[in-house]
């Protein structure tokens, strides 16, 4: 996953098209709230599920040529709950499980997602401390500078805390003065928008690259999901449709 404080990316286009967007949450007491999708290969954690679940809506709900698709996945700290379960699985002297090392990798999910759709084109984790979906945004309008693209999957996934990321959080609130949202350590939220270029949705739905709307809290997914949420399709609510994860 790429670690960046700054956003270096520049804008050529004003606006994108919204292709198709989607939203989930886990656990986290919010009207809506799915019952975590099974994953194969994943265990234990709501990350991978989740983004898989949006990524999925997205994918399904506008069809395309995996081979002219990217995909940005951000999250500000990844699968913590399979990082921390690996931690103490270690420190406790117990055997190693390789596979909780493979899922606690952000691309894990990535792969799936691509082998699962027939995606080729590139895929980018990236981790900020600034406006995740603005980096995002402007990430996708530099792969649409390709013209062997025409879509860009951006999605973000935010878990709740562990003991050690409420301590990593606190440190980040005292230094920057950050706020993250207060999740229950077993929640999950994630939300992705499919792009592409302006005029390229069928619905005309353009969002704006350079102001996205709402205030930015910097670090979490919140603006993205808030985002997703007002372009979410109907038919993607997870109360009308079935969820697309595989048993």
């Amino acid at each position: 996953m790429t670690t960046t404080d700054e956003n270096p990316l520049r804008s050529s286009r004003a606006s994108l098209s919204v292709l198709a967007a989607a939203t989930a949450t886990h656990g986290t007491g919010r009207d809506g709230d799915i019952a975590l999708p099974k994953l194969p290969g994943f265990v234990e954690s709501a990350f991978s599920p989740l983004a898989y679940e949006v990524s999925a809506r997205c994918l399904t709900g506008c069809p395309g040529d995996g081979a002219r698709t990217a995909v940005a996945l951000a999250s500000l700290a990844g699968d913590t709950t399979t990082a921390d379960l690996a931690s103490r699985r270690m420190v406790s002297g117990r055997v190693h499980n390789p596979l909780l090392f493979m899922q606690a990798t952000a691309n894990s999910v990535l792969g799936h997602i691509s082998r699962e759709f027939g995606i080729t084109g590139q895929m980018f984790s990236i981790s900020t401390l600034d406006d995740p979906l603005g980096e995002l945004l402007s990430m996708a309008d530099v792969l649409l500078d390709d013209p062997e693209l025409d879509r860009v999957l951006v999605l973000g996934v935010e878990l709740g805390g562990s003991e050690r990321v409420a301590a990593v959080h606190r440190e980040l609130e005292a230094e920057n003065g950050l706020t993250f949202p207060d999740l229950p350590a077993s929640a999950g939220l994630a939300a992705a928008m499919l792009l592409g270029r302006p005029g390229d949705g069928a619905s005309g739905v353009q969002v704006p690259i350079e102001r996205t709307g709402g205030a930015v809290q910097p670090g979490t997914i919140q603006t993205l999901f808030a985002l997703a949420a007002v372009h979410a399709d109907p038919r993607t609510d997870p109360e009308r449709t079935p969820t697309h994860a595989h048993q």
